[in-house]
C-alpha cells in the first residue's frame, strides 16, 4: 500500500479495509439481491472489522474474552441488552461482568455488572439518504437504554455503563463542507445548522445550511453533551483512498477513533477490575 501524508490516524486501518472488502463482496451478488446500497448492508459482518479492533483494545487492556459478547439477535450468546420501551436490543458490542448465564452455572457468582454497550451505523449511498433516520433510530437506542438503566433493568445503577457510537461513512474529500438546503417554512432554524454560508437574499424560509458531516457533528457533540452517548468516532473513507494508509479520514478531532478507545479504556480501567 502507499503510504499517504498522515494527517490522519490509522488505528482502523484494517477496519475500514476490511469495511470496503465486505462492501464489494455484497454488492458482487452474495445473497439476496435487493438493489443498490440495500445488498452492501446485508451481511452481518460490514461492521465486523472495527469489532475486531475493539475486541483487541479491551483484551489489551485486561477485559477477560469471555466477558465480551457481539453475538447476534438470535445466538445462544448474543449481545442483547433489556431495552425499556421493547424486550430487548441487540448491540453490536456489550461488556458485562458475571453474565447471567454463567450465574446459572455457578450461583456464588456476583450479580452481573453492565460495563459497556456500543453501536455501529454506516453508510455507503448517497450521503444524504436515511441520515434522519439513522440518527432518528440513533437517539432512541440511547434513550431507551438509558431508560432500562433507570428503571434498574441493569440490576446496577453504580458503576455507570459506558455506551459508544461508531459511524463510517463514504465520503468524498470536500464533501464535508457541501452545503445542504433547508426548508423551513413555520419557525427558524436552530442555528447551529445554518451554517456560515447563509444568503441573505434567498427566502427566510429556504437556504443553505451546513453539510451532511456538519449535521453528524452537531448530533454527536450534542448526544455526548447530553450524556446520551459516552463516546463517539465519526470516519469517513472513499475509493479515492481506500488503498491508501490512511485509508480514512477524521474530520473531527474529538471524534477520532484514537479518542473513542481511549475513553473507552479509561473507563474499563476504572470500573472493570473489581
Amino acid at each position: 500500500m502507499e503510504t499517504v501524508d498522515n494527517r490522519d490516524e490509522s488505528v482502523f486501518q484494517n477496519a475500514v479495509q476490511s469495511w470496503w472488502k465486505s462492501k464489494n463482496v455484497n454488492a458482487a451478488g452474495i445473497g439476496t439481491p435487493q438493489g443498490g446500497s440495500r445488498d452492501q448492508n446485508l451481511r452481518g459482518d460490514t461492521m465486523d472489522g472495527f469489532r475486531d479492533v475493539i475486541i483487541e483494545h479491551l483484551m489489551a487492556g485486561g477485559v477477560r474474552e469471555e466477558d465480551i459478547f457481539c453475538g447476534r439477535q438470535l445466538e445462544r450468546l448474543a449481545s442483547n441488552l433489556p431495552s425499556y420501551y421493547r424486550a430487548s436490543k441487540n448491540w453490536d458490542i456489550v461488556v458485562c461482568r458475571n453474565s447471567h448465564y454463567k450465574r446459572l452455572k455457578n450461583p456464588s457468582l456476583k450479580e452481573p455488572v453492565l460495563i459497556a454497550a456500543i453501536e455501529f451505523k454506516s453508510q455507503t449511498g448517497s450521503i444524504g439518504n436515511n441520515q434522519n433516520n439513522r440518527i432518528e433510530e440513533s437517539i432512541g437506542n440511547a434513550h431507551d437504554f438509558w431508560a432500562s438503566y433507570e428503571n434498574k433493568n441493569f440490576i446496577h445503577l453504580t458503576p455507570r455503563p459506558w455506551l459508544g457510537y461508531l459511524f463510517v461513512g463514504r465520503y468524498a474529500e470536500g464533501d464535508e463542507t457541501k452545503c445542504v438546503e433547508i426548508k423551513q417554512p413555520h419557525i427558524p432554524t436552530d442555528p447551529a445548522f445554518e451554517g456560515p454560508h447563509r444568503d441573505a437574499r434567498l427566502s427566510r424560509t429556504r437556504f443553505k445550511g451546513i453539510s451532511y458531516a456538519e449535521r453528524y457533528r452537531v448530533f454527536l457533540e450534542r448526544m455526548i453533551a447530553k450524556k446520551l452517548y459516552d463516546g463517539a468516532c465519526f470516519l469517513v473513507t472513499h475509493e479515492d483512498i481506500a488503498q491508501l494508509i490512511p485509508n480514512y479520514r477524521v474530520l473531527y478531532p474529538e471524534l477520532s477513533g484514537e479518542k473513542f478507545l481511549d475513553s473507552l479504556r479509561r473507563h474499563i480501567r476504572g470500573y472493570y477490575f473489581d
